[in-house]
């Protein structure tokens, strides 16, 4: 072997995995997205790079917070809530259709549970230019500020301590005044939902979303497409426990087939224009 011939493959390979590691990169994101865990050996060997490469690839996405490094490999990250100010912010379009699917489900004279969150706003906006004759019980001073510009609905607010930032009440009396009560439906937001249930980066705020699914005749999951396979710290409902999911898109691969086993209901949300709201 003459000394260009040994010296090129090597020569190669180091400008492959310069102009590769951006690839690689989206590689490592994309099979996380299928997968909730990865080898760095698998990795390495489907990639054909060495294995201290796949650890500086690793460590760089981790820096990145897009992925979570484990002993081995890596793993999805947990999905963190931006702040509530930050959520209303974004997905509106998708929200108000959300709200407005809701909103042709409820009937005069039920009993509501709503949760604290950015798309169980717009439904609070929406029923208050629509509904007829509710009552709505709700932990979240803002929904039920929107709520109370419609004299038909009543609501119910429940006891506990003041989250400062996210504005809503949580805790052992606010889960003890949501087990008093029941309901026709509880409508619930979101962290994150996928193949193992539903959701959410706060662990307090998801022991509310769970007393309030179980205190319902029916349970309803509100939650845009971005929550759509995203992990976050505590699991508060199983989808054997949802009976219907309001979403903009149709879910697809292992959560689908998970609503579909579970006999969760799921609704597409068509975008409308922006609603009016007011009292009606």
């Amino acid at each position: 072997m003459t000394e260009a011939s040994a010296t090129e493959p090597r020569s190669r390979r180091l400008e492959g995995d310069r102009l590769s590691k951006l690839a690689r990169h989206k590689h490592i994101i994309s099979q996380l997205t299928a997968a909730p865990t990865l080898r760095a050996s698998e990795l390495a060997a489907v990639l054909g790079v060495s294995g201290e490469t796949i650890r500086r690839d690793l460590m760089e996405l981790q820096q990145q917070r897009l992925i979570n490094r484990t002993y081995g490999g890596a793993s999805r990250p947990f999905a963190l809530e931006p702040t509530l100010t930050d959520r209303k912010a974004i997905m509106i379009a998708e929200r108000e259709a959300i709200a407005a699917a809701i909103a042709d489900l409820v009937l005069p004279n039920e009993v509501l549970m709503l949760a604290a969150g950015a798309t169980t706003f717009h439904v609070a906006r929406r029923l208050a230019s629509r509904a007829q004759d509710i009552t709505v019980i709700t932990h979240d001073f803002a929904i039920a500020a929107a709520l109370a510009v419609n004299a038909s609905i009543r609501v119910l607010c429940c006891p506990g301590r003041y989250h400062p930032t996210e504005g809503y009440v949580f805790g052992s009396q606010t889960i003890a005044s949501i087990n008093g009560y029941e309901a026709n439906r509880a409508i619930v937001g979101a962290t994150g939902i996928g193949a193992r249930g539903v959701n959410d980066a706060d662990d307090e705020a998801g022991a509310i979303y769970g007393a309030m699914v179980k205190r319902a005749a029916e349970a309803i999951i509100v939650a845009d497409h971005t929550k759509f396979e995203q992990r976050a710290l505590t699991v508060f409902a199983q989808w054997t426990d949802i009976d219907r999911l309001v979403t903009d898109r149709q879910p697809e691969g292992a959560l689908a087939t998970a609503l579909r086993e579970a006999g969760t209901e799921i609704i597409v949300a068509q975008h409308q224009e922006r609603p009016s709201y007011g009292t009606p």
